[in-house]
């Protein structure tokens, strides 16, 4: 297209519809949850695999709030047997809320460590961070922390909901560390 104003609008219903899409399959996948016919189908793969197409995928938000991106994932964790799209599907909800919620110039990291037969990853960030009385709000479907900041930010209220679930499918836990204003550390444990 040679219109300036014609590849904005396209980018701009582009954009559009694939937030929708992205609310819409969320939508899909709690029900899912919810109903016991999200089925878990393990497989061995390295962890490095999701969060390298998880990074991928969240570049350019990574690139346009100029994010410290920090990837520390221990040598000794191996292969890793657990649902490669459910993993996929947690990285990209922690880290795109890690982003979101992170001002330009702040960081994000992803870890993770084996502690005996237990996988330990977590998605950590320096961000807005959530008070004390939100945070045992959070993980609850359409739950959103509401303040100056978040106003700006898009979602529905899912992500966390459907980490949660998802966590759960693998018999897993989900614990969130966070202070208002000094940012929040999401830790996942599964034990395979």
């Amino acid at each position: 297209l040679s219109d300036a104003r014609q590849k904005e609008y396209i980018s701009l219903v582009n954009e559009a519809g694939n937030h929708l899409l992205s609310v819409v399959n969320s939508m899909l996948d709690i029900s899912r949850l919810d109903a016991g016919g999200y089925s878990v189908d393990p497989e061995s793969f390295r962890l490095e695999e999701p969060v390298e197409t998880c990074r991928s995928l969240l570049s350019r938000q990574i690139e346009e709030k100029k994010l410290e991106f920090q990837v520390d994932i221990s040598p000794s964790i191996g292969l890793v047997r657990a649902d490669k799209r459910a993993i996929k599907q947690i990285l990209i909800n922690l880290m795109s809320n890690a982003i979101k919620f992170t001002p330009k110039g702040g960081k994000v990291a992803i870890g993770a460590k084996r502690l005996g037969a237990s996988l330990h990853f977590w998605v950590a960030d320096t961000g807005i961070g959530i008070s004390e009385e939100d945070l045992a709000r959070i993980g609850e479907p359409f739950c959103q922390v509401r303040n100056d900041y978040t106003r700006k930010a898009e979602g529905a209220g899912l992500g966390l909901s459907l980490v949660k679930g998802l966590v759960a499918l693998h018999k897993g836990t989900m614990s969130i560390e966070s202070e208002s204003g000094h940012g929040t550390t999401v830790n996942i444990c599964l034990t395979e």
